[in-house]
């Protein structure tokens, strides 16, 4: 027997009444905000604000604990997160109208908690949690397709009778299940790619490789997924192996069609040559290969730390921050990034023989990037 419960006041509400739409509006705004990075206006926003039900209470914990995330603000996001207690608890869950219990937890809170740690524990149970709703959605999505199939074959050998149920293949409209199989295959695959990022930090590289290729198996035809197997196969030193899988994603990427397409395309495979030349110790000619795959504004910021790389790897570090800070004052937009600044305060620090040339190079950078900088940019390693 089904269980039953209070139906949820908003559930059952007038789309158009002050409520409902209070809580879209109100949604809206803190998805604007979070996709413009504005985490301090998120926080400001949320404050004092009473939430209409559990539903919406989670939901603007999710972009709290966001929020103070990207704000470097680890200690207060832990708390906000301690605050709502175990996930799988049933005050934090409610009746489907199928009659099944379901979270209510947003997956992104679950996704906070289990990354907030170094330790991989947590992300494995988010592994665990994804791959158990994407079995069962898979289960029904299947159920639902056979059902499907049985009224198309019911209305085909019934059509001429008038009084055939059925007859109309739109009575059963198409299930929403693919859809959601879909979402828990693409968050599954997220928890991977965290999974993998973690263990490449760890230099855990034949741990990473085994995930890289079960995530090969459910996305064979992705050349994204080739190119970080080529990363760590060169950071293992296999240089014979991380050639053929750039070669794979090479022939995946051919088939690019137009031409904004096929310049993406080969600014990736100029990428690749180079990471292969600069592993054979071929500076001169990893050089030209990065040169040329920054020409596409997309690659432009991974062509240039690799420049700057293959010039530390020639000690010449003053060519290293003098073609980086070029880039950078040509154009903030796409070369203002974390990795990037970082890397040149190192190079700055690395070069300070007479004790002020790092701190000039760092006030210059702050001077000319100062006014862009977002809400969540740790600036922490500028600091003089």
């Amino acid at each position: 027997m089904r269980q039953t419960a209070d139906r949820d006041p908003l559930s059952t509400a007038d789309p158009s009444s002050p409520v409902i739409k209070s809580v879209q509006s109100q949604q809206e705004l803190l998805q604007q905000l979070a996709l413009r990075g504005a985490w301090r206006s998120i926080l400001e926003a949320i404050k004092g604000q009473q939430a209409a039900d559990q539903e919406q209470l989670l939901c603007q914990a999710a972009y709290y604990t966001l929020a103070l995330t990207k704000l470097h603000n680890y200690t207060a996001a832990n708390a906000e997160i301690l605050k709502l207690g175990d996930f799988n608890s049933a005050h934090l869950s409610k009746i489907s109208d199928d009659g099944l219990q379901v979270s209510m937890v947003p997956f992104a809170l679950r996704w906070l908690q289990a990354d907030a740690g170094e330790e991989p524990d947590k992300m494995y149970q988010v592994l665990d949690y994804c791959t158990q709703h994407l079995q069962a959605d898979v289960n029904l999505a299947a159920t639902m397709k056979s059902l499907r199939a049985t009224q198309r074959l019911h209305s085909i050998s019934l059509q001429d009778d008038d009084f055939a149920v059925g007859s109309n293949p739109s009575i059963i409209p198409q299930s929403s299940q693919e859809q959601h199989v879909q979402m828990w295959a693409r968050r599954q695959h997220m928890v991977v790619c965290n999974l993998v990022n973690r263990h490449v930090r760890s230099k855990e590289y034949k741990v990473a490789l085994r995930w890289l290729s079960w995530l090969l198996i459910e996305r064979r035809d992705d050349p994204g997924v080739w190119s970080v197997v080529g990363y760590v196969q060169l950071m293992l030193g296999d240089i014979a192996a991380a050639d053929r899988t750039f070669h794979k994603a090479a022939e995946l990427l051919a088939s690019a069609r137009s031409p904004d397409q096929q310049r993406q395309a080969q600014a990736i495979i100029r990428q690749h040559q180079g990471l292969l030349l600069f592993a054979r110790n071929d500076f001169a000619g990893a050089l030209l290969e990065f040169e040329a795959s920054g020409q596409v504004l997309s690659q432009a910021a991974a062509a240039l730390q690799s420049r700057a790389l293959v010039y530390v790897y020639s000690c010449n570090l003053g060519a290293a921050i003098q073609v980086t800070e070029d880039s950078m004052q040509s154009d903030l937009i796409h070369y203002v990034s974390e990795p990037l600044l970082a890397n040149l305060c190192t190079m700055y620090e690395l070069i300070d023989i007479s004790g002020n040339e790092g701190s000039d190079g760092k006030t210059r950078l702050l001077t000319l990037i100062g006014g862009i900088l977002p809400d969540d940019f740790d600036a922490s390693f500028m600091q003089q």
